[in-house]
Order: structure tokens, then sequence, then C-alpha cells
């Protein structure tokens, strides 16, 4: 039923997922600072990004979710499929997406099937969720602004590279960090946090790969986000108007 919130289920999942991700490459790129390459991708209008977010245990199926975004000047679209590689080729799992659109959210059915015939999405004001609901945190986590905090909580964040490229660790009971994780892994705590990021020759954040590891250190955490189209225009349409309806009518139709 659409009324049950997917997204909310995906993040849930990650108590024991597990797959390996490939690191971005490299190119040149000028000295640049990477507290200054946060705040200029920070306050970028437009961008897109693809990420993949995985946590692995011992003797538990492998599972990541792999999400693809755009984020727009007052707008987030997210497309979240979680996949499972237990099996060669890997398993296709639930998808869903999601669309926060000025003072609405628009959360689509899942798998992208319709419900009454022809209604893909609910849509909410943002009013009546309030600042702290769940479902809002959730698509939030799910966009390169956990990682950019991260990133900006670098102690050496102010140095600069001549290669565009920075890796370090951080402190992984600083409360910024501690709450830009607890989204993307589900409240489970990782430690030992090393990042890597690389800044292009646009002065962006172009990649950022972050790993940890439990304290037992039975559970590894590994997210890669790729960010790209830096201040290119984008569209993001809400859906029209004979495709969604508000939960409680769509309650009472079901």
């Amino acid at each position: 039923m659409m009324r049950r919130s997917l997204l909310l289920a995906f993040v849930a999942t990650f108590a024991a997922a597990s797959v390996a991700i490939a690191a971005a490459g490299d190119k040149e790129t000028p000295k640049a600072s990477l507290v200054q390459a946060v705040s200029n991708t920070n306050r970028v209008p437009t961008l897109r990004y693809m990420m993949d977010v995985a946590i692995s245990r011992a003797h538990s199926p492998a599972m990541q979710l792999h999400v693809e975004g755009t984020r727009g000047a007052d707008a987030l679209f997210i497309h979240v499929r979680q996949m499972s590689s237990g099996q060669s080729g890997g398993t296709a799992m639930p998808q869903q997406s999601a669309l926060i659109d000025g003072p609405f959210l628009y959360e689509g059915s899942p798998n992208g099937i319709p419900v009454l015939g022809h209604i893909l999405w609910v849509r909410v004001p943002l009013a009546r969720l309030g600042p702290g609901a769940k479902v809002i945190s959730t698509v939030h986590s799910l966009s390169p602004a956990p990682l950019l905090r991260l990133l900006d909580e670098w102690s050496q964040a102010r140095t600069h590279s001549p290669n565009g490229f920075f890796h370090g660790t951080v402190a992984y009971d600083d409360p910024i960090v501690l709450t830009a994780l607890s989204g993307i892994t589900g409240g489970v705590e990782f430690r030992n946090l090393w990042f890597s990021a690389r800044i292009g020759d646009d002065g962006y954040i172009h990649s950022v790969l972050v790993t940890g590891r439990t304290a037992d250190g039975s559970s590894t955490l590994r997210v890669v986000a790729l960010l790209y189209a830096f201040g290119r225009p984008v569209r993001l349409t809400p859906p029209g108007e004979a495709t969604f309806r508000d939960p409680k009518t769509l309650a009472l139709a079901e």
C-alpha cells in the first residue's frame, strides 16, 4: 500500500547489508581548499548525483542502496533502488522515487506500480509533516548533504591540495558527523571513519568515498558519491494532477 513509506524501509534494511563499490578516478586540478569546495558545492543552484551505500556483515546477504538524484534551487528528487549482490549479477529488489518540490513532498508508489489504476504518487504538504518528519530526513540523508557536512568537519578542511585530492579521518563521535551519518546508516554507529574526496577544475566536489566499521568489527560501511552537472539547467516537474492523491483520500478510495 502506498500509505506505507518504502523509503523508511530502505534505510532500516541496513542492519546487515554488504557490497563492494569502486572509487572515482583521478585528474589534475588546481590548488583548492576542501572547505571552499564544500561551500561552492553547497551553494551551486543545481547538480546531479549518484550514490551507493553499503553495509556488510559477515555471513549475511550482500545488499546496497543505489541512489540517483537531482538537486534544484527549491527541489530535490531521488530514485532509490535496493539491490542484492548475493547472487551472480545481482538481484533486482524494491525501488521508489520521492520529490520535494516547494511546499510538497511527493512519494512515489513502490516499484512504480499504479494504485487504483492510475495513481503513482502521494502528495503531502511539508507543513503537515513538520520539520522533524522521518520521511523528510530520509530523503535528505540520501542526498550529498550529509557527506558534505562530514567533509566540512575534517580538522584540516582548510588546507590545500596541489592535485585536488584529499583524504583523512573524522571523529565518529563528533555530533555533526553522528547526525550526518545516522540517516544513511539507519542509526548504526560506525567508527574508524576514513574519507577520500576529489575537487574538480571547477572548484566543486566531484566524488566522495567514506568507509568505517562498527566497534566490534562485525560490520563495515562504504559510501561512494559522484556529483556532476553543476549549475546546469534542470526541470523538476511535479506529477500531474491525475497521478497523485492526498493520503487521506487515497485511504478512503482503498
